[in-house]
């Protein structure tokens, strides 16, 4: 494998910092990660080497004003989660996609990244998605845990922080980490809606029900922030896709945790990162088979 960093440009001309995985044998098809709420493309540098070396060029890459993609103070960074997804993420599956040379491209979405998947405007270019701890974040999705806590961020920390530091200072208070205002905001809008953002974010249902391709969802029983049920919620929203849901629990696989993030730790390389290998085996030759069908027709 090769690991290769290199400087993308958003629509809006904005440069996001991004890292090409790439296998040494023939590529069978190109994968874009799209990161979770506040973590950086490094921690999903494990899992896509490892995807790599399955023979998928992977493409990893930190939203503007997070990472490898700061240009100066946080409080400078006026995105919010649309620019993330609508300029940002959607530059690097457009990337992806003419590097792939007609080879097929997947979205792999962590947490936000797969909650966002369906707002792509470059969505028709995506052949499937992985959803890995997908779910709905709104507070009656929340676990117990987590729901007492949220009237705390949502009503007083976010709205009395943000004015006075210019941006969410999560890393310090040790919540989430640091986010733009404007971050933050929409996302606690979704957060205080009934259905998360496919209630609290215009077009998003309809966005849903407009995807057709196939949709891998792994969601896990230990997750510490998100109830099962919301992760129902939101992949039962694909009304026009296949989706293969799987609720995988740690006893499975004999190992005392998995949770929110344990999916990409690097222990998990022979029990749980096979389950999206052979999912891509399968998806990338369906896809290519039916390549030159669909090429014959048009």
């Amino acid at each position: 494998m090769t690991r290769t960093s290199l400087i993308l440009h958003a629509a809006d001309g904005h440069a996001l910092a991004a890292y090409c995985h790439a296998p040494l044998q023939a590529v069978r098809a190109d994968i874009v990660i799209a990161p979770g709420m506040a973590i950086p493309q490094s921690f999903y540098g494990d899992f896509a080497a490892y995807l790599a070396g399955r023979g998928y060029r992977v493409w990893t890459f930190d939203y503007r004003g997070m990472g490898e993609s700061a240009r100066g103070p946080m409080r400078a960074c006026k995105a919010d989660i649309g620019d993330w997804v609508r300029l940002d993420c959607d530059a690097v599956v457009r990337h992806a996609s003419a590097a792939a040379n007609g080879a097929p491209v997947f979205l792999l979405g962590h947490s936000l990244g797969g909650q966002t998947a369906p707002l792509l405007p470059s969505l028709p270019l995506l052949a499937g998605l992985i959803n890995i701890a997908v779910g709905s974040g709104a507070v009656r999705h929340n676990q117990p845990g987590t729901r007492r806590r949220a009237p705390l961020l949502w009503y007083l920390l976010a709205p009395l922080l943000c004015p006075l530091f210019g941006y969410f200072p999560g890393a310090r208070i040790g919540i989430i980490g640091d986010l733009p205002s404007r971050v933050i905001f929409q996302w606690r809008r979704w957060c205080l809606s009934p259905d998360y953002l496919l209630s609290g974010e215009p077009g998003a249902r309809a966005a849903y029900a407009g995807a057709t391709f196939p949709v891998l969802a792994l969601t896990f029983s230990d997750d510490e922030l998100l109830l099962e049920e919301g992760s129902r919620l939101m992949h039962q929203a694909y009304t026009n896709a296949t989706v293969d849901y799987r609720e995988l629990t740690p006893q499975q696989f004999d190992v005392p945790r998995i949770g929110h993030f344990g999916f990409f730790r690097r222990q998990q390389e022979k029990l749980l990162w096979p389950l999206v290998g052979d999912w891509l085996d399968q998806r990338s030759a369906a896809t290519l088979a039916c390549a030159p069908i669909a090429a014959t027709r048009r």
